[in-house]
């Protein structure tokens, strides 16, 4: 009770708030309207200020220099990487399949067990069946080199930024750039500094992916208790000692949830490395953009998602604090373990988990007969010694058993048969069925009428009148709310620096793109709040829906981002629109999530309060429930907006404008400086609004009490 009390209390204070908001409001935008209609042509920044602020030539002088003085060290760093890549991709390329998939699904069964092995089984021949198998192969490899270097150096300064404050200081502003970013803009420096194909490619994704492994280092290093490192010192281990056998063990699972997370930021760039020359599915998945052939674009798409889904589940599992190998004491689960209560999921595991228990059993019993005659022979010799191979031969059974597979696969290729690459009788094809299907859909009357109806609604009731509204608004009083928004919910300090990072975007002469990507956004937000809240609502209530619903949002949160470019083009055409909407659908996964978690972590006794009191649904959702949830819902919106900037940066390709043009631009006539102004603009404006967001959200919870 004390509980609704504040939240009664909150909720007055709030309102008596509420007339003073709504007026502000209401006279910000009267003179917001006035100030637009007075407007005679679009706004600009004073002529003496771009003129001046020369910040593109600055850019590509600084480029021009750097290349000229010191491009032998380019040309050498990209002749190591470019020997590593191709040493690798020849690997993978020249191997048989089978042994390939062996490679995949050994460590994947080892790790995950007969769930995870399954998973990379069926990904990895989905690859070869849609006859993408060398696409994959070459991805695969771009995106191995590029992981682990990313590892190596990222283990070694997130060590640094650990066991130094200083250190860490330092590089909290590169890791925060680096990771508020567009992924395009690292493609446009390493393209011109070490020229085009793999290298370049290897080096940008490197960059982009290495923020989380840093960070998370760093995290699990400063998690180490300190009692732990003292203790450590006391029996005289030295600094070296402590960090690799007391702090690096201990901050494992921290770390291994960072590389996590970088393989799936560098899947998501080796995709796009395409623009610079990389080989691989994104280039499969670029043609087909080209050739809107819709049908060729979803399998890349597919075989990157399988791909993507691969290697996040495998990561995850290696980041459990334990990790057991399959025993025949497990029980074997193939499905979500919530799906139990669905009698057809359990008869469906019941043979796999026999297959697993029975795989297990066979393999055990047979190194531990290995084990015993090893030690009877060895014990001849030195009986401790025969000892110590027996348990290790028993303990790493299942290591071995890889390595028996493995030799046996080479074996057969070599000296039997060539088993070469993937049969081509095994071949499947998606791209005619779905082709025709879309073809079939869009040459629909009603399927037109309706699309063409929606869009014109969209274009002309809110994408032109916003984007009308944001490029004749005057700069100054633009920035002047936004400072003012700054100075409201997070503060003096942050309020100058929103002045001078809009500044910034004014004198680069790219404002009005930027108001034209500013308006994209928001509108592209609005549509996501309207669809999605709705739709989190309904899962929050039916755990079914629910289900169907975490397996729809993952399938979308892993697909490359210009993989939704294609249907949509076919759908809705080129322009305004068909961006809009593939932002929609891209940024509408964690609105959904977040209204689902919101809602779900408000008590039932609320409700059950609500009830007795004679509320009905309806009115327990808008009253009690909304309220309580407000801070997810805001989190909601922060994340679908930094989701929403990052689209601006490929839609281009179907038409989009603004920023996402401007990079675009600069990259097609080597501009590097214009292009870097633009990706750097989107940076600002997603930080601002970031900022904003999570400063209203941490109020919200204070107002709640929470």
């Amino acid at each position: 009770m004390a509980f609704l009390s504040n939240i009664s209390s909150a909720g007055n204070s709030i309102y008596n708030n509420k007339l003073i908001s709504r007026l502000l409001i209401f006279i910000v935008l009267a003179v917001s309207i006035v100030l637009v209609f007075l407007g005679e042509e679009v706004s600009e920044f004073p002529v003496f200020v771009t003129d001046s602020f020369t910040f593109t030539a600055w850019v590509n002088h600084g480029e021009d220099y750097l290349k000229e003085h010191y491009r032998w060290i380019t040309k050498l760093i990209a002749s190591y990487i470019k020997a590593s890549y191709y040493a690798l991709e020849d690997f993978l390329l020249d191997s048989s399949w089978l042994f390939i998939l062996a490679i995949l699904v050994i460590p994947s069964f080892a790790v995950g067990g007969l769930r995870l092995a399954l998973l990379v089984f069926f990904g990895a021949m989905f690859w070869g069946a849609v006859d993408l198998w060398e696409s994959s192969m070459e991805t695969l490899a771009l995106m191995g080199l590029s992981v682990f270097l990313s590892v190596i150096v990222g283990i070694i300064l997130g060590i640094f930024c650990g066991l130094s404050d200083r250190f860490e200081r330092s590089m909290k502003p590169v890791l925060d750039t680096m990771q508020v970013m567009p992924a395009f803009v690292y493609l446009i420096p390493a393209m011109f500094f070490f020229g085009i194909g793999g290298a370049p490619a290897i080096l940008a994704t490197m960059i982009y992916s290495m923020p989380p492994i840093i960070r998370l280092t760093n995290l699990g290093i400063r998690q180490v208790p300190d009692e732990t490192v003292e203790t450590a010192t006391a029996f005289g281990s030295s600094k070296f000692q402590t960090l690799f056998k007391v702090q690096v063990p201990l901050a494992l699972p921290s770390i291994m949830m960072g590389v996590n997370q970088t393989i799936m930021m560098a899947l998501a760039l080796v995709v796009l490395a395409t623009f610079i020359g990389a080989q691989g599915l994104g280039s499969e998945i670029w043609v087909a953009i080209r050739k809107l052939d819709v049908g060729w674009a979803m399998e890349g798409g597919l075989c990157v998602l399988l791909m993507a889904i691969m290697f996040d589940r495998f990561g995850k599992a290696l980041s459990k604090e334990t990790v057991t190998l399959p025993s025949d004491a497990q029980k074997f689960y193939l499905l979500p373990q919530n799906w139990e209560i669905y009698p057809i999921a359990r008869i469906f595991e019941k043979p796999f988990g026999y297959v697993h228990f029975c795989f297990v059993l066979i393999f055990a019993s047979t190194f531990r007969a290995i084990a015993f005659l090893v030690e009877i022979f060895i014990s001849i010799l030195h009986r401790d010694i025969a000892v110590t191979i027996s348990r290790f031969i028993q303990t790493h059974y299942f290591f071995f058993t890889g390595i028996l597979i493995l030799y046996g696969i080479s074996f057969y290729d070599s000296t039997v048969a060539s088993i070469g690459s993937f049969p081509e009788s095994w071949h499947i094809s998606l791209r005619e069925p779905i082709s025709e299907g879309v073809r079939n859909l869009t040459v629909n009357p009603n399927f037109i009428a309706v699309t063409k109806g929606l869009k014109a609604f969209v274009v002309i009731y809110l994408l032109r009148p916003l984007d009308l509204y944001l490029t004749f608004l005057p700069w100054w009083y633009t920035t002047a709310v936004l400072v003012f928004l700054s100075y409201i919910t997070v503060g003096t300090r942050f309020a100058i620096v929103t002045a001078l990072l809009l500044l910034f975007i004014g004198a680069c002469n790219i404002w009005t793109e930027a108001m034209i990507t500013l308006s994209s956004v928001l509108i592209s937000v609005l549509l996501c709040f309207v669809i999605g809240v709705p739709i989190g609502v309904l899962a929050s209530y039916s755990k079914r829906f629910q289900n169907i619903n975490e397996v729809i949002l993952d399938a979308m949160q892993t697909l490359p981002y210009f993989c939704y470019l294609i249907p949509v083009l076919m759908f809705f055409g080129g322009g305004a629109f068909a961006a809009l909407v593939a932002t929609i659908v891209y940024s509408i996964p964690p609105i959904i999530r977040l209204t689902v978690l919101g809602l779900s972590q408000v008590s039932s006794t609320y409700s059950e309060v609500s009830t007795s009191f004679g509320g009905s649904t309806l009115q327990t959702l808008n009253k009690i429930k909304f309220p309580l949830a407000t801070p997810s819902l805001v989190m909601g919106f922060n994340q679908t907006v930094m989701m929403a900037f990052a689209m601006q940066i490929v839609t281009p390709l179907i038409g989009g404008k603004g920023l996402g043009r401007e990079v675009f631009n600069g990259l097609a006539r080597s501009d590097t400086g214009r292009a870097l102004a633009a990706g750097i603009a989107i940076c600002l404006l997603a930080m601002i609004l970031d900022r904003i967001s999570l400063a209203w959200t941490k109020k919200q919870r204070e107002a709640l009490g929470l």
